[in-house]
């Protein structure tokens, strides 16, 4: 009798694989061996995208629209204090470097910088050191600007007080060989027509 149920045991145990091995190949093994539909050689085959999946296409609506910039509509850079402090060490720089060998050109190249009274008062400036220093030896100045200082700026009135902190070397025989010494330089600006020129200058002693 016990030899009778250990028989049935392992004939049930027997049909449950039986039944899960063809559980296996129907689901599976017959879904995977299923034949796809067969497309000729060299037959093409057109696949329409749905609308929203579709790449690349617009319509003249959603193109770019071009922009034309024009620089002279923009509105034009408003001169501050520390602007006409910059530009002022420049112009102390040039304006107090020169030597009688290059003809004292550096006053010429400022007087686009300058009012027509100050113009003036180059001029006469350069031919009072030409009649001061012989043009046999040579004699100049170097100055670099160190530090500004706006003493009073006012742009609805167009005036400006800036003193300019240089530090000079003064050159005879040989150049760059004579002591350097530190010396302020006072500069009056005014506006022109709408730009800021120089109106006087003064050497602090």
């Amino acid at each position: 009798m016990q030899a009778d149920r250990k028989k049935m045991g392992i004939f049930i145990i027997i049909i449950a694989l039986i039944l899960v091995i063809a559980i296996i190949y129907f689901v599976f093994l017959k879904k995977s061996s299923t034949p796809t539909e067969f497309i000729p050689e060299g037959t093409e085959t057109n696949v329409q995208l749905p609308e929203a999946e579709q790449v690349g296409s617009t319509t003249p609506s959603d193109a770019p629209k071009a922009t034309n910039y024009n620089v002279a509509l923009e509105a034009p850079h408003k001169i501050i204090a520390d602007d006409l402090g910059k530009q002022a060490m420049s112009f102390a720089e040039r304006f107090g470097s020169f030597s009688n060998q290059s003809n004292y050109g550096n006053f010429t190249d400022l007087k686009i910088f300058m009012t027509d009274n100050m113009s003036t008062w180059a001029d006469e400036y350069v031919a009072e050191l030409k009649n001061q220093k012989s043009a046999s030896s040579y004699y100049g100045i170097e100055t670099t600007a160190l530090t500004y200082e706006i003493k009073k700026f006012d742009d609805s009135a167009g005036q400006a007080e800036i003193t300019i902190s240089t530090q000079r070397q003064e050159s005879t025989e040989k150049i760059n060989g004579g002591q350097s010494y530190v010396q302020n330089l006072d500069l009056n600006l005014v506006k022109v027509n709408g730009d800021w020129l120089f109106d006087k200058a003064y050497w602090v002693k």
